[in-house]
């Protein structure tokens, strides 16, 4: 008949702490809905694309710099009609010339200077049909943030894995010697 297997205080002791441990290592994982467990992470690269936008009683304008070209958007304001047909002419700093129709009230222009980092103000006179404006805008380019190293980017709590290793080896280790002991204890006992 084989006795009742039982663990000794300490090793109960050491049992319970390594279960505490790697419960309130995942005590973040067990969260549900309506808690908030700290600010929400950052998205790393948000970045919108840059634009303007102006409105008249006559015509909407929304200029989009992509990649090294300004598309620019016309619409009517009453009914929100593109515009086509029409002659748009931009001057600013480092950019002069007219905007070739694409398709659909969409216009594009080369603009390469526009791309650097800076407050760039433009002039816009707009020619379609009876409409004849002249608007002004400024089209903000931020700093388009260096590109994160692979270092950053693999960003991981190295400690907590090793921990959480470390933990559940010496907890099999620690369950695989008491069960040495028990089994020598039994037959010893028989």
């Amino acid at each position: 008949m084989t006795q009742p297997f039982f663990l000794p205080t300490w090793a109960a002791r050491c049992v319970a702490a390594i279960l505490l441990a790697l419960f309130s290592l995942s005590a973040p994982v067990i969260a549900h809905e309506g808690h908030d467990h700290g600010a929400a992470a950052k998205p790393t690269d948000v970045r919108l694309a840059t634009r303007f936008e102006v409105r008249n009683e006559d015509v909407e304008i929304v200029g989009l710099l992509a990649d090294k070209n300004l598309l620019i958007y016309v619409d009517r304001a009453s009914d929100n009609v593109p515009v086509q047909g029409a002659q748009i002419e931009v001057d600013g700093s480092g950019i002069k010339g007219v905007a070739t129709a694409m398709a659909d009230g969409v216009y594009q222009l080369p603009a390469a200077a526009l791309a650097q980092a800076g407050k760039h103000p433009l002039t816009l006179t707009i020619q379609a049909g009876e409409i004849v404006d002249l608007l002004s805008v400024t089209l903000e380019v931020g700093e388009v943030p260096a590109a994160a190293s692979a270092k950053e980017n693999t960003k991981r709590p190295w400690w907590l894995l090793a921990g959480i290793s470390l933990l559940l080896l010496s907890g099999g280790l620690v369950a695989r010697r008491l069960r040495r002991r028990a089994r020598e204890r039994a037959i010893h006992h028989v």
